[in-house]
Formats: C-alpha cells, structure tokens, sequence
C-alpha cells in the first residue's frame, strides 16, 4: 500500500470525527431554543463543552491551557484570543449587577466617528458602560456588518431610551439607599422593550420550554456497552462503517453522542458475526426501525 493510499483513508475516517460528521463527539447541552449544542467538548468537561461546563471545569481548562502556553503547545495569538474572550465573559457578569461597572467589550475603530455621527446628538461618553458597550455592538450588527437602517431606528428611538432608564434606575437606587446594606442589594436588569417594564424580578414566570420530542433518533434496546473503544477495534469498527456506508450513514446522521454511534457498529457488527443468534438480529432490526430507514434484514441488504 503507498503512502498516498494510506493518507486518503486516514482522512476518509478523519472526516467522520470532524465537526458536523456522524461520529463527532457533541456537547449535547440543551440549548434555550429547544435543541442541542453541537460544540465540542474539553477534556475538563466530562462530556460538555467550555460553554456548559461549568466555572469549576472552565477554570480547570484555563489552567492547562495556560500550562501549554507557557510549554509553546498553544500560540500567543491563541492564547491571547482566548484570555479577551474571558475577561469580556467576567466583564458581562459584573454588568448584570452594577451597569457602571468601566469597560468595554467591543473597538469599533475606524467606524467610531461614523458611530457618534449616527447617534444623532446623543452623548455616548454619558451613558453607562454597559449601554454604551450593547449600542455598539448594535451599530457593528446592523450598519457595518448589515445594512438595516429600520432596525437602527428602532434601538435609537424605542430600545436605547429603555435600558438608559433602567440604568438610571439603578444609579438612583444605589445613590438614594440606605448605606451599604441597600447599596449590596441594588441588582440592574436590562429592560426587553420599549415599554420601561419592572424590573425581570416582578414579572410572572416564564412557561418552561416543552422537552422536545426525538423523532427518528436512535435509541438502542438495552443497556449499550461502556467499554471504550479500543484502537483495533476501532479501526475493525471503520472498516466496517466502510463496507456498509449506504446503510449506516442515514443512522449515523441521527444518532446522538460518540458512545451510541460506537454502539450502532457493535451492533451491526454482533449480527453480521453471527447470524443465526436472534437476540442480536432482534436488537439490530429495532435499531433499524428507530429509524427513517425502512425495516430490513441486514443479512440480506447487506
């Protein structure tokens, strides 16, 4: 076998561990529009990624990223992308409760004239840092990224009024308390709407949002098998995804989590070895049927 041979099929499988392939590993947090987050997981993680692991695990991975770093494993540049993106994170959850908190989280550079011109006489320097900082993110989202004039209108004249409000709000209230005990319990929350609604506090609950309901994803009869992969089984387990790809790529598209696609070749796998044994043809024909695959005996298609 050559090399280039060799370098194909390596990327061949490589391809099926990439992000968005049928057997790369997936955070699978429940996302707040219903569904499941795709991103990777760290090592930290326990199967979740940097965005829902949690401050114990992220912390973790901060401090071995920076071992790395100081290894010359990871890039300045990487490194330093990496560092801003949590000093931003720290300085959006010190802005939930004091909006005067100093910083910025965005540099519109050259377009800054262009932002202050677009303002129309409003002093950006005396609003507070936060609503300075969310009116230009708006201004990058909608005049240089896009060109939506209607929707800048909208944030200059009915949202920008609402949140300098409620930042004004919390200023009064931190001014007017009653020493340090009222100043500790003045929490800011940004308005959602023209309206000047109460705080989110005095607002009724919000309904849960239903748990969505899988169809067609692939649910394996009985307790799947926890031994990990190993690297001949795994490479036994590609050559066979391989050999049978016209039928396992639509199962493996709705297949969630590493371990259950790992599971789908075992199973696969057990039937093919043997045939004749019916509880591995049972659980190989309810695999199947899970599935928007027609019902077929794996014997015969395969």
């Amino acid at each position: 076998m050559t090399v280039p041979i060799q370098t194909e099929i390596f990327q061949a499988a490589a391809k099926l561990f990439q992000r968005g392939g049928p057997l790369a590993p997936a955070c699978g947090a429940r996302t707040r529009n219903g569904g499941e987050c795709a991103n990777p997981p760290i090592k930290e993680g326990k199967g979740r990624c940097l965005s829902h692991c949690g401050p114990k695990a992220a912390k973790a991975f901060r401090e071995r990223q920076k071992r790395r770093f100081e290894a010359g494993q990871v890039s300045a540049e990487e490194w330093n992308r990496a560092e801003a993106r949590r000093t931003a994170n720290r300085l959006g959850h010190a802005w939930k409760k004091n909006p005067w908190q100093p910083g910025s989280t965005i540099d519109l550079g050259e377009h800054e004239a262009m932002f202050v011109e677009a303002l129309g006489g409003i002093d950006v320097a005396s609003l507070a840092p936060a609503v300075a900082d969310w009116l230009r993110w708006r201004y990058q989202r909608l005049q240089i990224d896009t060109r939506n004039d209607a929707a800048w209108m909208d944030v200059r004249l009915n949202k920008l009024p609402a949140r300098v409000e409620r930042a004004a709000q919390y200023s009064e209230a931190v001014v007017g308390g009653a020493g340090e005990r009222h100043r500790s319990r003045a929490v800011w929350q940004p308005s959602r709407g023209a309206s000047g609604a109460s705080a989110r506090r005095s607002l009724p609950d919000r309904p849960r949002i239903p748990k969505p309901t899988r169809r067609g994803v692939v649910a394996l009869a009985g307790r799947p098998r926890v031994q990990p992969v190993s690297a001949d089984e795994q490479q036994e387990l590609m050559d066979l995804y391989r050999d049978h790809v016209s039928v396992l790529r639509p199962i493996m598209g709705l297949t969630v989590g590493e371990a259950r696609q790992w599971a789908v070749l075992r199973t696969l796998r057990a039937h093919l070895n043997a045939p004749q044994d019916a509880g591995a043809h049972q659980r190989w024909l309810a695999l199947v049927q899970a599935t928007i695959v027609p019902p077929m005996n794996p014997s015969r298609s395969l």
